[in-house]
């Protein structure tokens, strides 16, 4: 068990079965564990399973709840600050459906302690994802100019652009020195955004095959031309779109990158709208979420488009 890693779990209408197995395992690898809800309809049933672990186990179990929903980069960051100010040298960030493997965070440290071994100097490093539904694993994404490398690890950790939040192992000097999560995206590009911050900053991002996780991107994945694409609800694309304008105006996200962002997000608003059975929904919270990126627009969306 390791001593000085906390894990930090955002609920938000959790299944209340998959995050007892989570906690279950959470336990047996870390000794501080902070759940942050946003709001949850079920949070009596959140608190009563936290009580209950904590009650029989060395770990302490800490909750953090709030009354509606915050946005997940608020909630990273509360529980983030929670964790540093109880002396945890390292974060582990984990969504409420993320079910590690035992030895997960042993798999972590081994794989960093190897990177560092090599003079490399490490912002973050994740697992592996895959689908357990349908056996996909998700490739792990380097940016090469506007084109993609997507990389499968194997035998050994391979360099990232940039990581999904859940599942990602953070030392403390790196969050002092990056910062904390972007709260004004409220949800997606988030994990983006602090990747090509630490970027800027001279870290390097690595996933590594040692540690893998169930992770389900989207509410759906498609077939397209022989890709995988995700699919995702009206509000959500309203925030993917809005938050893209963010990006492109950030000075140390890459050329490469932004073109890339320009070019396919029309791309991805065709596709969807083709897909969708609610065409003129998906149309107007993806425009309106333009819209609000242009005119700076941040936070939780608040109107009904």
């Amino acid at each position: 068990m390791s001593n000085k890693i906390a894990a930090i779990v955002v609920t938000y209408n959790p299944d209340i079965e998959v995050l007892q197995r989570q906690l279950a395992v959470l336990v047996q690898q870390v000794r501080l564990i902070v759940y942050v809800d946003n709001g949850s309809l079920n949070s009596a049933n959140i608190l009563e399973c936290v009580s209950d672990i904590d009650r029989i186990s060395e770990t302490q179990v800490v909750l953090i709840e709030y009354k509606e929903n915050k946005g997940l980069g608020f909630a990273q960051n509360r529980g983030m600050e929670a964790a540093l100010v109880a002396g945890a040298n390292q974060i582990l960030l984990l969504d409420d459906d993320s079910e590690v493997e035992n030895d997960f965070v042993n798999n972590l440290l081994a794989a960093k302690d190897e990177l560092l071994k090599r003079g490399l100097r490490v912002g973050a490093i994740g697992p592996t994802y895959y689908n357990r539904k349908t056996g996909e694993q998700y490739p792990i994404t380097k940016y090469i100019g506007p084109f993609i490398d997507r990389r499968l690890p194997k035998n050994e950790s391979v360099e990232a652009t940039f990581l999904i939040a859940s599942g990602c192992l953070i030392d403390s000097e790196v969050i002092t020195d990056v910062g904390l999560m972007n709260e004004d995206f409220f949800i997606d590009y988030i994990d983006v955004e602090w990747s090509f911050r630490a970027i800027s900053k001279g870290y390097k991002l690595y996933a590594t095959p040692r540690a893998s996780m169930n992770h389900v991107i989207g509410e759906d994945r498609v077939g397209i031309l022989g890709r995988k694409i995700s699919l995702h609800s009206p509000l959500r694309k309203y925030y993917l779109f809005r938050n893209s304008v963010f990006m492109i105006r950030c000075p140390y996200i890459t050329l490469g990158y932004k073109v890339r962002e320009v070019i396919f997000n029309g791309l991805r608003l065709v596709v969807f709208l083709m897909l969708s059975d609610e065409k003129m929904k998906y149309f107007r919270y993806s425009v309106m979420g333009y819209w609000d990126g242009l005119r700076n627009k941040r936070g939780k969306c608040t109107c009904n488009y």
